[in-house]
């Protein structure tokens, strides 16, 4: 009985030895998928964010049954990646990382063309996306490779709100105007405190909802857009001046 015991425990070590080599190795496999999947989408969006920069492309890119499946992609991986990185971003540039700015750049083209705006607003999954970006804007920390995505994502909502549809959901969205002016004080990148200053110009100036004009009485700094005023750089200084003027005449001034 005491030979037969010892017979039994060495074959469950054995067994035991080789589930974990097996194990090891799954996982050494399901590494490299990861890393090869990841290399692949940056690899293949960096592309369409090229191609995506001729206007012409752009109802050729959004034509088909996938791309509704496109957009939902794009806002869970937004979602997702926001979600583990939101206490800090990495510093250094990944192929993770390439992979989901290509995303947001193929997105800012795409609302860089009339036709582009017009399909994310009027389509459910577009919305949906836009919701997310902004989303994204109050919720990814500031630093790092953060900078450079909420760069194109601001670009992206200038973008549609040029569209008169795309202005009228993206003002609608409470608490909007005090988003953008919380990022506007938070935010250290120059180029997205410009984009951010835009869009608030877009939003309050093109608008009529009184909600939104309430709200910049309420949340936008002056003695701030008055420091932007005096900023050294020229297109920030011109740009919260012309703010400034704009919120006078729409009687938002505090």
């Amino acid at each position: 009985m005491k030979f037969g015991y010892w017979v039994l425990l060495h074959v469950l070590h054995q067994e035991k030895f080789k589930l974990k080599c097996e194990l090891q190795e799954l996982t050494e496999q399901l590494s490299q998928q990861s890393e090869y999947t990841a290399n692949m989408g940056a690899a293949c969006c960096t592309l369409l964010w090229r191609v995506s920069r001729c206007e012409e492309s752009i109802e050729s890119i959004l034509v088909g049954s996938k791309v509704d499946e496109f957009l939902g992609m794009v806002s869970s991986t937004l979602e997702s990646f926001t979600a583990a990185f939101k206490d800090e971003m990495p510093q250094e540039q990944t192929e993770e990382i390439q992979f989901v700015l290509a995303l947001c750049g193929i997105i800012t083209n795409i609302a860089a063309s009339p036709y582009g705006r017009d399909f994310l607003v009027t389509k459910e999954y577009g919305r949906a996306l836009i919701d997310t970006l902004l989303s994204v804007l109050s919720e990814a920390p500031n630093g790092g490779q953060s900078s450079r995505m909420k760069n194109l994502i601001l670009m992206s909502l200038y973008n549609i709100s040029i569209n008169q549809k795309g202005l009228k959901y993206i003002g609608g969205k409470s608490g909007i105007i005090g988003l953008l002016a919380w990022l506007l004080q938070e935010e250290v990148c120059p180029e997205n405190r410009l984009h951010t200053l835009r869009l608030i110009q877009s939003l309050t100036c093109e608008n009529n909802n009184p909600n939104v004009l309430h709200e910049a009485k309420e949340v936008v700094s002056y003695s701030f857009l008055r420091q932007l005023a005096a900023d050294r750089n020229a297109d920030i200084r011109e740009t919260a001046i012309e703010l400034i003027n704009d919120l006078k005449l729409s009687g938002a001034e505090q």
